[in-house]
């Protein structure tokens, strides 16, 4: 268990801000301290070195005259100053603290000493410590020290997704802003900056070992801080959770970028990919892969696992399509990601054909991929996935979605919930992302049905599904796995 209270970092009762403007709105301690005050449910103090108000708060002249200990402190001044304040956190037993501002290790050799100060404050009296050069912690409804004023940036859902960036940019960019419009749902996310303290191995302990709300645990990271990627590897083996690592800086002009940014030094990718892969960590090849399967893996952790013990161990496939050029792609991309094409057999597709309205039954073609064609009705695809569900070597059904055929209905996504939570047959679709289809989109994502806007997405995230049957197996001790 940790020496370092992580839980006070991620769930404080109460926190104290450093660093306020009275005269600049927009200063990053002000827009912390409102922010929180007005919007998150901590109770949070302001410091300000002649006390007084903003916006009818109390600020306090200083930690020692707050009316009780805080259980973080949020500190945005400057690095020599910073150091001050950790100081007085050691002083006052305050036991974490999230550092905003930079001037440590990222700037070189005088930043390296200031940094080697401050980790040694802090080690030596157990502050956990997230940063320099952090944005923080998001951590909803408690806090938020994220130091954007929320008009500026996007939140993303509640949901099973421990987010851990080693860049706040692409924590609020890449990531929250692509969770929002997926539907991504996160209990926490971890800007960590420098990491002179608490790092990738203890954020991985902590979200695997204390955190209830945490089933996935995500990493975007420039390299694994020196001498931790050991006990990293350890931890993520022993994990319950499914872990997922995305690197930056693979290249060698994305190595050179790390050095100016975090201070990271990016190792050897294959290296890393191997032995990250052994010990059972999900590695996707791109942002979009990454985005996907979180995507996919949030689903499952839900109470209602819409597919209830049914998986996907093989790769399986059958895909089903109101179009029959979308299908040949799906198909094409199927091999590449570890799928399998099922064939069927004349009576089943002689069945299937019985199944569909006169006219489209006569044009559809019901090999693999399956075309129901423009003269589809909501009943024929009802029936189809029903009818496809009950094929036990059928793993998944991958159905392209596309409702631009008259006689498709705004219902077709709550008919399509109702066959799927009746059968359990896992279902992913792909529904383009363009407004006036947003009603059928919400109906299948409402039944935790999992909905892509892309064909690639779509089949990447039943290879994340096999994936995860493997990572799954190898932890219940199933040895045909570890292959």
């Amino acid at each position: 268990m940790f020496k370092m209270e992580l839980n006070k970092l991620f769930k404080p009762k109460s926190m104290a801000v450093v660093g306020i403007s009275k005269k600049n709105p927009l200063s990053p301690g002000r827009i912390v301290m409102l922010k929180n005050e007005f919007e998150m449910q901590v109770k949070v103090y302001g410091i300000y070195p002649t006390g007084g108000e903003i916006e009818g708060i109390q600020l306090y002249e200083r930690l020692d005259k707050l009316p009780e200990i805080p259980d973080l402190l949020v500190i945005a001044v400057g690095p020599d100053d910073t150091l001050d304040y950790i100081q007085q956190c050691a002083d006052l037993n305050i036991p974490s603290a999230v550092i905003i501002g930079g001037g440590f290790a990222e700037i070189g050799i005088k930043g390296k000493k200031r940094q080697d100060k401050l980790e040694k404050i802090a080690f030596e009296n157990n502050i956990a410590v997230l940063g320099p050069n952090c944005l923080g912690v998001y951590a909803p409804p408690l806090v938020d020290t994220i130091f954007l004023p929320t008009e500026r940036i996007t939140k993303p859902p509640k949901g099973s997704v421990a987010l851990i960036s080693q860049s706040g940019g692409v924590l609020v960019d890449q990531f929250f802003v692509k969770f929002k419009e997926r539907n991504i749902g996160v209990s926490t996310a971890v800007s960590i900056g420098n990491r002179a303290v608490v790092d990738e191995v203890m954020l991985l302990e902590y979200f695997s070992k204390v955190d209830p709300e945490t089933s996935n645990i995500a990493f975007y990271l420039e390299g694994f801080k020196e001498g931790r990627a050991r006990e990293f590897l350890k931890f993520a083996r022993e994990s319950e959770d499914t872990v997922i690592m995305f690197f930056g800086g693979k290249t060698r002009e994305g190595k050179v970028a790390t050095l100016s940014h975090t201070a990271s030094l990016a190792g050897n990718y294959k290296i890393q990919y191997s032995a990250l892969r052994q010990n059972l960590v999900i590695q996707p090849h791109s942002e979009r892969e990454l985005l996907t399967s979180l995507k996919v893996f949030d689903v499952l952790s839900h109470r209602k696992n819409p597919f209830g013990d049914n998986v996907v161990t093989y790769g399986d496939v059958v895909i089903l399509s109101v179009s029959g050029g979308h299908g040949v792609i799906a198909a094409d991309m199927l091999k590449s990601y570890g799928l399998n094409r099922v064939d069927f057999t004349k009576e089943e597709k002689a069945k299937m054909k019985k199944l569909m309205n006169p006219v489209a039954r006569e044009i559809a073609s019901f090999n693999n991929p399956i075309d129901l064609t423009g003269s589809v009705l909501d009943t024929d695809i009802e029936d189809m996935i029903r009818y496809l569900s009950d094929i036990d070597r059928i793993e998944c059904i991958i159905l392209l979605l596309l409702p631009y055929p008259p006689n498709i209905s705004f219902q077709i996504g709550r008919r399509i919930a109702n066959v799927v939570a009746s059968k359990k047959k896992p279902v992913v679709c792909f529904v383009p992302y363009v407004s006036k289809y947003e009603m059928i989109i919400e109906s299948l994502e409402l039944a935790y049905i999992p909905v892509f806007h892309s064909i690639k997405e779509t089949v990447q995230a039943v290879s994340a599904l096999k994936h995860r049957t493997r990572v799954d197996n190898v932890k219940k001790g199933n040895i045909f796995w570890e292959k």
